[in-house]
């Protein structure tokens, strides 16, 4: 009897366990894969924000709003992007408030805002748990097309 029974809780695990994997759907590999979110922003939004620094949502946001152009991308192609941009070493602490400025902002766990092409929606997006730290603050030599193209324009 007690045999009986223990098969029978066995096959209910086995039941239970498949739909939790399927219901849950979550790999490792998506967990850790985080995003590179890479603005054209005036100099002026970058108020008491420095390079390899945490950045919170709030902030985020508001760099978004401010983005005269926006990508949101994987980190691999985001390192492509800044290689093809043309940027100085000025000291973006002392330049023009108008200057556009390249800001990298990796994100964990922000997959769902990949390829977005709305500001809006990229927000939506925005995950409110994990971290984010800004990588690359650089001002740009030009604002031309030239290493612009795979942005989203505003």
């Amino acid at each position: 009897m007690i045999e009986k029974i223990k098969r029978g809780l066995k096959n209910n695990l086995q039941k239970i366990n498949p739909w939790k994997k399927q219901r849950l759907n979550i790999s490792p590999e998506r967990q850790n894969s985080p995003v590179g979110l890479c603005l054209i922003v005036p100099a002026s939004a970058l108020k008491n924000l420095g390079e390899k620094e945490p950045i919170n949502i709030s902030n985020i946001e508001r760099l978004i709003d401010n983005a005269s152009y926006f990508l949101c991308t994987d980190i691999d192609e985001a390192d492509d992007i800044f290689e093809r941009i043309e940027t100085t070493t000025e000291d973006i602490k002392t330049v023009s408030e108008q200057r556009e400025v390249y800001v990298r902002i990796n994100i964990s766990d922000g997959e769902d805002m990949i390829g977005k092409k709305i500001p809006y929606i990229l927000k939506r997006n925005l995950p409110h748990y994990g971290s984010a730290n800004i990588i690359e603050l650089a001002c740009l030599k030009y604002l031309s097309i030239s290493g612009l193209e795979k942005f989203n324009r505003i």
